[in-house]
């Protein structure tokens, strides 16, 4: 088993393997595996000049997909922890940016803060505070800028300083899409066992396989899955900017082609995008039949939309067995289960009702709740349903999904109540509700996100499935919730509309109708709200107690005005739908 560094080292050898990186102006980098350890090193080394040392935690904000893998791994070669952070996407929401941004820099206690010259004085703004909230001085932490840490190229490159398997790695942040977010400590052992289960034990990849990635580098899936683990089997990768995938999701699948990418991942809603947003005229010269995996995660499934994706490029060499639904997150470092590669996607139609009574039993008839397996752990890998109490759950009986094995995190940094929490004696809580089938995981939602009415369980993702079908609504753009309402807790919606000119009352008629009719739930509320307004995370995962708490506090961009009474328990919300 070797770490990162070494693994970097040893690649030096394959002078004709490069990664790419396309810039957001669309300009190309080519960078090759033996440039990639030489300006590791000499970033590695100018980082100790600049007076850090192995162990200092360091900040990385960069924009561009080439200058942040640089920074990464010359903090890496330099035995530093570096703490990805994603950049401003936009002059919007620059409020719950910064306290994002302050919140990191404070938890993380980072010596040093990487970025590029356009950010820097905003960051020193965010910086200050940060470093005040911990009791520091601004000179505590110095803001480097990435060109700093340029300089001459060694024929002979080496390390400052030995790095080891148990050596702390990073801290990768959690997307805090129900708290605050969380410093996860990575460990070199947890990188490289967690790199070989998915390269090897996962995809079977060899050297001749090429990746495209246009995942955000601060984010495990696109870092870990793309920026480390390819590395391990000499996989080259192509990298686009998020954000120009975002604009134009047609220069995904465009890559793919022309690289001839055999790897990609991508959440769910990146695959209703592409089928949506891709136009005949924008793929009629590709050829897709160089994928053999197309990965899904990061965020609940969607079997049709997967379908949806396939049948939209079928005509392009698209097979439907190169998906790979997968299951993961950051406390684990990044995956846990994956599908059998070549098999077909694996599903099953559940009874709605029984699935509320916490048993997964098949539908008689086309009708019911469909999930799709996420697969089996990797060898070494252990996977447990357990109840409230604790105990061990037989198949097909829904609880919370625990995980053991070599890539669990150490914990979250310098919070051992939280840590507390989830790790039981080598086991993480995962949070996430899931039933067991033969081994293979289907994953129904988050337990803290469960709506809990007249005492039964629903799932906010099987609501918003139902919503998100409805014609008026923007496609995977809403969320739901309960709260209390006059005769106990009650169903809300908050959506964003498809165009500013919906008839709003009987868009909602329709989305109470349909959540009725195949949920047997009622829906208190339909809340429209503007395009682009519902509150999510850096990762792109939506924050159901955020936009509940916006709602209350009269903060969401509402569409049209709420019009019925607000429950005596909500008198200070807005009016309301």
């Amino acid at each position: 088993m070797r770490t990162f560094v070494e693994v970097l080292r040893d690649n030096a050898v394959y002078a004709d393997h490069a990664h790419t990186f396309v810039r957001m102006d669309g300009s190309e980098r080519t960078i090759s595996f033996p440039d990639l350890w030489r300006r590791s090193c000499q970033r590695a080394h100018r980082l100790h000049e600049l007076g850090l040392r192995k162990g200092d935690r360091v900040a990385l904000i960069l924009p561009e997909p080439d200058t942040f893998v640089l920074a990464f791994m010359g903090a890496l070669t330099a035995g530093l922890v570096p703490v990805p952070m994603y950049p401003p996407m936009t002059l919007a929401k620059m409020e719950a940016y910064g306290e994002t941004v302050r919140h990191i820099l404070a938890s993380s206690g980072a010596r040093a803060l990487v970025t590029v010259p356009g950010l820097e004085a905003m960051l020193r703004t965010h910086l200050v505070e940060a470093v005040a909230n911990r009791g520091g001085e601004e000179a505590d932490v110095r803001v480097i800028l990435d060109h700093e840490l340029e300089g001459e190229l060694s024929e002979r490159p080496t390390a400052p300083c030995d790095v080891s398997l148990d050596d702390l790695a990073f801290l990768q942040f959690t997307s805090g899409s129900t708290r605050k977010p969380k410093g996860v400590m990575v460990t070199h052992r947890n990188l490289s066992t967690n790199a070989h289960a998915i390269m090897f034990d996962g995809l079977r990849a060899t050297s001749r396989d090429r990746g495209v990635s246009w995942l955000p580098l601060y984010h495990d899936m696109g870092l870990i899955g793309f920026v480390v683990a390819p590395l391990y089997a000499q996989v080259q990768v192509k990298f686009l900017p998020t954000l120009n995938f975002i604009r134009r999701p047609a220069i995904w699948l465009d890559a793919i082609h022309r690289f001839r990418g055999s790897i990609t991942f991508a959440p769910n809603f990146a695959f209703a995008l592409a089928a949506r947003a891709v136009s005949d005229e924008q793929s009629k010269d590709w050829d897709l039949s160089c994928l053999k995996a197309v990965g899904c995660g990061a965020e609940p499934i969607q079997p049709a939309t997967l379908r949806r994706f396939v049948e939209r490029f079928s005509a392009k060499g698209l097979r439907p067995e190169a998906l790979l639904p997968c299951y993961g997150l950051a406390e684990a470092t990044l995956a846990v289960t994956f599908a059998s590669l070549p098999d077909p996607m694996r599903t099953e139609t559940l009874d709605a009702k029984a699935m509320h009574g916490g048993t997964a039993t098949l539908a008689e008839g086309a009708d019911g709740l469909e999930l799709v397996s996420c697969g089996r752990t990797f060898p070494g890998f252990e996977l447990a349903i357990r109840g409230e109490d604790g105990g061990t759950l037989g198949d097909r009986a829904v609880g919370e999904v625990w995980v053991r094995g070599p890539s669990v995190m150490q914990g979250y940094f310098e919070q051992p109540e939280e840590t507390a929490e989830v790790l039981r004696d080598g086991w993480l809580r995962t949070g996430d509700l899931g039933y067991l089938v033969g081994g293979e995981l289907f994953v129904c939602g988050r337990a803290k996100d469960l709506i809990i009415l007249h005492g039964k369980n629903y799932y906010p993702q099987d609501i918003e499935r139902v919503v998100s079908e409805t014609q008026g609504i923007r496609p995977d753009q809403c969320v739901a919730f309960a709260r209390p309402g006059t005769e106990g807790e009650e169903c809300v919606i908050v959506a964003e509309a498809q165009t500013a000119s919906i008839d709003p009352r009987e868009v909602a008629s329709q989305v109470k109708q349909r959540v009725r009719a195949e949920l047997g739930l009622p829906v208190a509320e339909v809340v429209f709200i503007k395009r682009n307004t519902l509150p999510k995370t850096s990762s792109g995962k939506v924050r159901r107690r955020d936009t509940r708490a916006r709602l209350e506090a009269g903060e969401l961009e509402l569409l049209v005005a709420r019009k019925t009474a607000v429950p005596a328990a909500r008198a200070s919300s807005p009016a309301a739908v």
